[in-house]
């Protein structure tokens, strides 16, 4: 599914590290599409993350999204 049809509030397993690639966190949390892209933050901080609203997600079984 692409990430357009998913629900703000929704969480994506995707590891994200700072620019010394040191990890912020586990996932990402869908806020709103703006543009071309969306506007997710790092669970759990106030960093915020950019995905083409085009992305390609898999929902998992334990209810989270995963890049596919």
């Amino acid at each position: 599914m692409k990430l357009y049809v998913i629900p703000k509030g929704s969480r994506i397993k995707a590891v994200t590290t700072d620019e010394n690639g040191q990890k912020k966190g586990d996932f990402v949390i869908f806020h709103h599409l703006d543009g071309l892209f969306s506007y997710w933050t790092v669970e759990g901080t106030e960093d915020v993350c950019h995905l083409a609203v085009n992305q390609d997600l898999t929902l998992s079984e334990e209810g989270y999204y995963e890049l596919s």
